[in-house]
């Protein structure tokens, strides 16, 4: 089992995440496009068919375009898994499934044993194109596990299904076992969502100029805030729309030590793909890693 390299570092590309829903009043820039690297950090890493963004790594680049908003039980949309019991999903969406803090955890929403628990493919692509102009759910998770130093451990799958009990149609798959194409599932390949996250300060908003000193960012606290968004580049639903396709969702954590994740699904992106970051702010990006650099070429001369 590895995640984030085997370190709390997110020097190395790697990343962490799970599923999840965004809050509703979300309307943020698109996410940058898979692999982006701005100043040497990198924006998401790669597990299997998934893109993992960390929450705070997009709002330290992009502080004004709401990365980071409060996600806290009732500013959600579609709610996947909660803590908090007797939350509703607006219909037709099936409503959350309650985080029983067990450990492990394994659970699946949207392909229930009665209609009011089956979130058809057609209503949820209706939901967001209606909210959000997408064809694509993007994922958001809030972590949460004061009781531990190591985190969680993850992994997670969306199937469609041809109707109540019908024949699995498709499958993409997040754990740490990345596969050509989308489809190969590996429950017993964990990926470990570190209690924190450390990044070099390239912009110098935390340590004196120059430094390159770390800023780390906790997962652990239970912060209301969003810890990751996820994104599958080849989860359009628009082909698998048919009147009676079943969208379910299945996920296991490991390590539990407190409790209290919540998964919700959002529309965050473009409808036509994910863009590069906004030019401006590479630019600002470029130029103070660029006047950094200056500093200690000054210094280094003197």
């Amino acid at each position: 089992m590895t995640g984030f390299g085997g370190s709390s570092r997110w020097l190395t590309g790697t990343a962490l995440a799970v599923m999840a829903v965004c809050s509703v009043s979300l309307q943020a820039a698109p996410l940058p496009a898979p692999g982006t690297v701005i100043l040497g950090v990198p924006l998401s890493a790669q597990y299997d068919d998934a893109y993992v963004y960390p929450a705070d790594i997009l709002d330290y680049f992009f502080p004004t375009q709401g990365w980071n908003p409060a996600a806290g039980t009732g500013t959600l949309g579609v709610i996947v898994t909660t803590r908090s019991a007797g939350q509703q999903n607006p219909n037709p969406i099936p409503d959350p499934i309650t985080n029983s803090n067990a450990n492990p955890i394994n659970d699946s929403w949207g392909a229930g044993a009665t209609a009011a628990e089956q979130m058809k493919v057609a209503d949820l692509l209706n939901f967001l194109q209606t909210t959000f102009n997408s064809t694509i759910p993007v994922f958001t998770f809030d972590q949460s596990e004061p009781g531990s130093a190591n985190g969680l451990d993850v992994t997670a799958k969306v199937e469609i299904f041809d109707g109540p009990g019908g024949a699995l149609l498709h499958t993409w798959a997040f754990d740490n076992t990345t596969q050509p194409g989308d489809g190969a599932y590996d429950a017993a390949s964990l990926v470990n969502a570190p209690a924190e996250i450390c990044i070099p300060d390239v912009l110098d908003k935390f340590n004196p100029p120059g430094t390159g000193d770390l800023v780390c960012f906790s997962q652990n606290v239970g912060s209301g805030k969003f810890d990751y968004y996820v994104y599958v580049p080849t989860m359009d639903l628009t082909p698998w729309a048919d009147a009676n396709n079943l969208f379910k969702v299945t996920w296991q954590f490991q390590d539990v030590a407190g409790g209290g994740e919540e998964i919700t699904i959002t529309g965050l992106d473009n409808p036509t793909g994910v863009p590069e970051p906004d030019s401006l702010a590479l630019l600002a990006a470029a130029l103070l890693g660029l006047a950094a650099a200056a500093r200690r070429a000054g210094r280094r001369d003197a």
